[in-house]
């Protein structure tokens, strides 16, 4: 019982290094940002943060060109530092690195799969964050390095691109308007898994709202595996422990019936 005590302590304090060094690198890239941007509005943050996680991925992208041979532990742990750190995963790669940058500046953030008239959900990826400046969403492409502004000079949101593409379709990237026309957005894709998470989806949008609902984002709770693995062995470690004290407290329960059983018997 002692080993197993021992190897699920290790087990914690292997998995709490790997996160608190895995928060650290997108700490430090998020910090850097405020640095460069010189303010910590967010609009100047995120374009900050956007430029430079788009300037080093494309470097290592170019240096190992997608010819990258996974470790067991990238394997079997994967998160967006891997996508950081060879510079893959183009667009979905970009955005999910860029997320968790965000999310740790303390930002609220959400990975949306563009509805493209080419390819359908998922034909092109991007990002949006909630600005506390501007009071609503704003669509960021890390791929492209665009963020589109309407002719006021406003950032705008994935659904105003969406609704008003003319608007915006001659600031934008040519590789983008060529092929990337997009006119919706989803954020979760509710039909993985058989249509499960439906339920879950069908249950929110009962209590929050249909708008509330769509905006979920499951992606950005998996961004880092480690606080599932962190949490789950301490979960199944007092499942386990619970168990084994039940089935304890029942043997013994049923050893003292037997020998006062016995002891009466005697008499």
């Amino acid at each position: 019982m002692r080993i197993f005590h021992l190897v699920i302590i290790m087990l914690l304090i292997y998995v709490g290094i790997e996160w608190q060094h895995e928060n650290n690198l997108f700490k430090n890239i998020g910090r850097m940002s405020v640095t460069k941007a010189g303010t910590t509005v967010d609009t100047a943050v995120v374009q900050s943060a956007m430029i430079s996680i788009h300037q080093v991925m494309t470097s290592r992208h170019a240096l190992f060109k997608d010819q990258i041979e996974l470790s067991w532990k990238q394997d079997l742990l994967p998160s967006a530092d891997i996508d950081l750190m060879y510079g893959a995963g183009a667009c979905g790669g970009y955005s999910m690195v860029l997320a968790r940058t965000l999310q740790l500046l303390g930002y609220q953030v959400r990975i949306g799969q563009l509805k493209t008239l080419n390819y359908g959900y998922g034909g092109h990826i991007v990002i949006e964050y909630y600005s506390t400046v501007l009071k609503h969403w704003v669509m960021i492409d890390p791929l492209f390095l665009w963020i589109p502004k309407d002719k006021k000079g406003e950032m705008a949101s994935i659904k105003q691109v969406a609704n008003h593409w003319e608007k915006f379709s001659t600031t934008m990237p040519k590789e983008l308007e060529a092929s990337y026309r997009f006119n919706d957005v989803r954020y979760t894709n509710w039909t993985r898994w058989w249509g499960a998470p439906k339920i879950f989806y069908h249950a929110v949008r009962l209590i929050k709202g249909t708008d509330y609902a769509d905006g979920i984002c499951l992606r950005m709770h998996v961004l880092s595996i480690f606080p599932w693995l962190f949490y789950g062995i301490i979960s199944t470690y007092l499942l386990i422990v619970t168990w084994a004290m039940v089935k304890f407290r029942k043997s013994s329960v049923f050893t003292d019936v037997k020998g006062n059983q016995a002891v009466k018997d005697g008499q």
